[in-house]
Order: structure tokens, then sequence, then C-alpha cells
């Protein structure tokens, strides 16, 4: 379930050990572990020890660890001096929406700071854990026509698929059982060929195979849907309110969306008692700074778990048309587009910004993120205060398809998932325990 800091043994009596971690020491619990010794490196959660693991991908998952510590050198001015203050502010719950767009538009140094210290506080709240969640696409139908994205109804260019209830069982069975999966995020387009009972039974079926926390990702199907999802055993759900400028949210939902009944949803979900991940697209066509300061507001009073994704082209999308696309730097003054860097950028920020307000809120770093910035996008984000992973679980011959946005990143995650994931109960209670508390907030 969660990526940790490796310890090293430095003592033995009895079932306990003395391991040191930095230069912090304290005593684990070895009962889940044969045959350690003295010199042996482990992987705990909590006092437990649970796993053992070899010295070099022990040193190697420090090193990856451990880039984040690095707090970068700057020089003292009264503008850094500023922007430290604000994020003490921010650190007391003393913010308001001049303060966050100031962050927002924070470069250079300033930026660096801003990084450093939502890492800092990640790291004191959080410690040293990276946790990683799964999820599968099951298909790649929707009824809506949004313009940013590539599954939308008029995309008659894209190969479609379902799977059938039988592959999504399998599919989570084989995730929860045999990789150790404890998350998982069931996602598909607003598709309706998949009924409230479907929908239901599925998530039943998962639960009576698999101990594991479902969340659904399945759009606007209403109260009554979501009441028997929950009912069948659903834990959270997936649900982004996009962005929080109403005319931006007509603009980019033209065919019958609102955002007053997106807002709605995310009302009874609570009401509910479901996990909520929510957040907004970051760099949307005519979108400002002023709107993302709002979009962090709205996240706060919504999210349990954030879910925020910079802006990604799409073809065959009123908004992934030549113009677009073809923007190479800086904002395009007629079109308004921000390139790939800059909505990377800002939504690196907004991990920063919303560290500082949610000290312990799990927050993903997502795909679209990496897509704009491919391999240092993950080491990036976390360096700027995420704190968790989603990898991709759909199977490889649908995968292709969810073509949401284009030259979606993957990639294999085998060693993030090696020691990353555990299949004792203790992992999955530790879960439960931090969900139920971020609820409570």
């Amino acid at each position: 379930m969660c990526l940790a800091t490796p310890s090293k043994i430095i003592g033995i009596r009895g079932g306990k050990a003395l391991i040191q971690t930095h230069d912090h020491r304290h005593e684990v619990n070895l009962s889940l572990l044969k045959n350690v010794k003295i010199g042996d490196w482990v992987l705990c959660v909590n006092d437990l020890a649970i796993q053992k693991i070899p010295r070099e991908d022990a040193l190697g998952i420090i090193n990856l660890l451990e880039t984040k510590n690095q707090k970068p050198k700057i020089k003292t001015t009264d503008q850094n001096l500023k922007i430290k203050e604000i994020i003490n502010h921010f650190k007391e719950g003393a913010f308001n929406k001049d303060d966050t767009i100031y962050l927002l538009n924070s470069e250079e140094d300033e930026k660096e700071i801003l990084f450093a210290e939502a890492d800092a506080v990640r790291r004191k709240f959080l410690q040293e854990f990276i946790c990683i969640h799964g999820i599968i696409e099951f298909s790649n139908y929707c009824k809506n026509d949004c313009h940013y994205c590539g599954l939308r109804a008029e995309n008659k260019n894209l190969k479609r698929y379902r799977m059938n209830i039988d592959e999504i069982v399998e599919r989570a069975g084989w995730a929860a059982n045999e990789k150790g999966y404890k998350l998982l995020v069931l996602q598909s387009g607003e598709d309706y060929f998949y009924t409230d009972d479907m929908l239901a039974e599925i998530i039943k079926r998962i639960k009576e195979k698999c101990r594991v926390f479902i969340f659904i990702s399945v759009g606007e199907r209403g109260y009554d849907c979501y009441k028997k999802i929950k009912e069948a055993g659903a834990s959270g759900a997936l649900f982004r309110f996009e962005t929080s400028n109403l005319k931006l949210f007509q603009k980019i939902h033209p065919k019958g969306k609102n955002l007053a009944s997106r807002l709605e949803h995310l009302k009874f979900m609570k009401e509910l008692g479901y996990f909520i991940a929510t957040g907004s697209i970051i760099g949307l066509p005519g979108q400002t700074i002023e709107d993302l300061a709002d979009d962090i507001l709205m996240t706060q009073k919504w999210a349990n778990m954030v879910s925020m994704g910079p802006f990604v082209q799409a073809e065959n999308t009123p908004l992934g048309q030549s113009e677009i696309r073809n923007s190479k730097s800086g904002t395009d003054p007629k079109s308004k587009i921000l390139n790939s860097k800059q909505r990377a950028e800002l939504n690196l920020k907004m991990i920063a910004i919303l560290r500082l307000l949610k000290p312990t809120i799990r927050i993903p770093v997502v795909t679209a993120l990496e897509t704009l910035l491919g391999e240092e996008g993950r080491g990036r984000a976390l360096r700027a205060g995420a704190n968790s992973l989603m990898f991709n679980l759909t199977p490889e011959k649908y995968r292709p398809h969810y073509n949401i946005y284009d030259n979606k990143f993957f990639r294999k995650e085998d060693f993030w998932e090696k020691y990353g994931l555990f299949r004792h109960e203790e992992s999955y209670q530790m879960l439960e325990e931090r969900m139920q508390r971020e609820m409570e907030k």
C-alpha cells in the first residue's frame, strides 16, 4: 500500500528489533519475519516490520526518497521573506485568496521555497510514506460531449470497449489478491450500459472476492445510483468538479451539464459517507490564476483526497485542435492557452499549496502530470508535497483506447509494486484508519 523508507536492524532482542532510520532509532515487532539478523534491512509500517529487503534495493529507495529532503540554497531577500510569511499563515490556517494568488504566481526562488516548505509539511505529518493505488478503466463509452475529453460521444475515431462484469471482477481480484493493492478505482465514461444494479453487482462481487477499498468514478449518475453502490460496498468516489468558474464550466460542457449539478453530487456523496476525491483541471483555455485560487478553496471544502491534474490536449476534441497543439511556448495571446510546461508548473504549485492547507490529505501524482513532464514528473510532484501514486491496471488490450488525452503516460511499475504493496491485514487496517481520520476532519 505504501513505499516506506527502509531501516537497518542494529539490534535484536526476543521478538523485537532495534532499527535505525536516518538519525532515529526505535523498536519494531518482528512477528511477520523469519531469519532476520543484525545488519539486515527491513520495511516497516508503524511499529511492525513487514518485509526484508536487499541492501542494494534499500539504498535505491533511500536515494529515491531522500532527494526530496534536499532544501534549496536560497539567499534571503525581502521578497523571500514575504513568501515565507504567507506560507506560515497558511500553516496556521490564516489564508486568503490574495495570498493564494501570490503563491500561484511564485517563480524561481520563491517557487522553490514553496515546494520545500510543502515537502517539509508532508514529511512532518505523513513521514516517508508514498502510498500506491490502482485504477481499472472498464469502459471508454460516454454519453457526454465535454470539449476537452477524448472519450466524448462525438469522437467517432475512438475504438470503443466495455469490460464485462466477470472481466472487471477478475481484474480487481488479481490486483488485490495477487499484487497486493488495497485501494482500487473503477473508472469509466458516463456509460449507462452499466445499470445501477450492474455497478452494485460488480462491487459486491469484488468485495466478496478480496479485501480492498473500492472507489467509483462513473460521472453524474444521481443520488439513487450512488446510494446503491455505497450500500454494495463502495468506499469512495473520484469525482472532479473540474472548475469553480461557472462560465468556464459551461464553455467546456455546452450540452446539458452544469456546475450546480456537479456540486449537488458532491454534497450528497458526502452525506452518504463517501471518501471524496475531487479537484480541478489546471490550465484550461480561458482559465485565470484567480480561477485556480477559487479551485483550491473549493477543493479544500470538499476533498478527503485531492484529484486534480493539468489540461492535456486530445485529438478530435474542440480543445485539441491544431492551434492549441501547435502552441510552442508562453501563452498564445489569441487562444489564451498555456503551454504544457506552464500547466505542469501550476499543477505543482497547487499540490504544494494544498499540502500546506491540508497537511495529512492524500495527494496523488496524476498520469496527466507525468504525461506532460515525463519521467521527472513523479519526482517533482513528490518533492512538491504529493504523497501517493495511481498506477494503471487496465488490461493491456484495452488500455490504449482509454484515450482521455493524447500520449497518455504509462510504464511498468515493478519496483514500486514490489516494495510498496503488502498483502498483510495490517496494511489494510492502516489505510482504513487514515481514511477515517481524514473524513472526520
